[in-house]
């Protein structure tokens, strides 16, 4: 990723005079929020949203990362695609993962309204989430010069209508977006309820983009998971761990190019009842799994004993482990113990 972007550069360089400064002091610079007093002229600050539904549970945080991006290097993001481009800032290891391994599906579609372009480039797809890559750009300077948000053209999640096969999609999305010379690139993640298809048609509807009222249509996009499902690999480990009076029982592991995805069942005292236990995951060689997504499955109450499915998404780790390790900084809300407890769980 940093020889694409270093190519891409060099290019734009070649026809932009700019002051000679080393690839490493621009790519530091550029992951660097304290340099903001540098010849840098563009702000370029990454966050992430979460746009939740009631019945979903996010328990991922969000990454989020500031800098100052020289404009040569703007022009150059903007000729590389667009989720390698946002997974360089934002660090998804699943995300690039699966790049790597050739699993994202090439779109290109683009739908223009206003002077306002949205081009879905990219989407990766496996049986945990949907990776939508896609930019929107714009001729007008009243739209993308515009300094008050992160990204130069606001398109809010809320305003991307999903379709599946022509019905809505509900599921818990998340969004990054990059200011560009001209508009901006971005991901959004979805975290569907319940199983989806392995192959569908995706609809994208958008009606406003920041204060402009219009009609972006974008679909039908076909979409497929055949590959990643057949690269997934499926664990049943059924480990089962005391903690206090809680009972957490792993029940599945699922290891695709993109995620790692933990179901989990926990039973517990009504009286001491809380909505998740707050665990990170490490592979077997203690590199952390970034959380990408949680939701609260099935409850059901059993004599005493209230007992909830659950399954969170991680990203996926560079090769399959011989095991999993969940670290718990807590018991659960209601309790003062703050002692690391681990649970290793067996991948065979």
């Amino acid at each position: 990723m940093d020889e694409m972007i270093r190519q891409e550069i060099h290019k734009e360089a070649n026809r932009c005079p700019v002051q000679s400064i080393p690839w490493e002091n621009i790519r530091d610079r550029a992951l660097d929020n304290t340099s903001f007093n540098t010849s840098f002229q563009r702000k370029a600050i990454i966050r992430k949203i979460g746009y939740g539904f009631a019945a979903m549970v996010v328990i991922g945080g969000c990454l989020i990362m500031s800098g100052l991006i020289f404009p040569v290097i703007a022009g150059a993001l903007e000729r590389i695609p667009v989720i390698n481009v946002v997974f360089n800032f934002v660090g998804d290891r699943g995300i690039q993962n699966a790049i790597d391994k050739g699993f994202s599906t090439k779109v290109n579609r683009t739908a223009t309204d206003k002077d306002i372009s949205v081009t879905i480039t990219e989407v990766l797809y496996d049986q945990g989430r949907i990776d939508i890559g896609y930019t929107v750009t714009t001729s007008r300077p009243d739209l993308y010069l515009k300094d008050v948000w992160p990204y130069s053209i606001p398109l809010l999640i809320a305003d991307m209508q999903l379709f599946i096969d022509g019905k809505a999609i509900h599921a818990t999305r998340q969004a990054t977006a990059e200011r560009i010379e001209n508009g901006n690139v971005g991901l959004v993640e979805i975290y569907p309820r319940g199983d989806l298809p392995e192959t569908f048609d995706l609809q994208i509807v958008i009606r406003q983009i920041d204060n402009q009222q219009g009609e972006w249509l974008l679909g039908p996009i076909p979409v497929s998971r055949k590959d990643t499902d057949a690269a997934t690999r499926i664990f049943s480990p059924m480990k089962t761990e005391a903690i206090g009076q809680t009972i957490i029982t792993v029940k599945k592991v699922k290891i695709t190019p993109l995620s790692t995805i933990i179901d989990y069942e926990l039973a517990q005292p009504i009286a001491d009842e809380y909505s998740n236990l707050d665990f990170y995951a490490t592979d077997d060689k203690e590199h952390l799994l970034g959380t990408s997504c949680g939701s609260l499955v099935n409850r059901q109450i059993r004599g005493n004993m209230t007992v909830s499915n659950f399954q969170s998404i991680y990203e996926s780790p560079e090769s399959i482990p011989k095991y999993l390790v969940l670290i718990l900084p807590k018991v659960g809300y209601n309790h003062t113990d703050s002692q690391l407890q681990r649970i290793k769980v067996p991948l065979e």
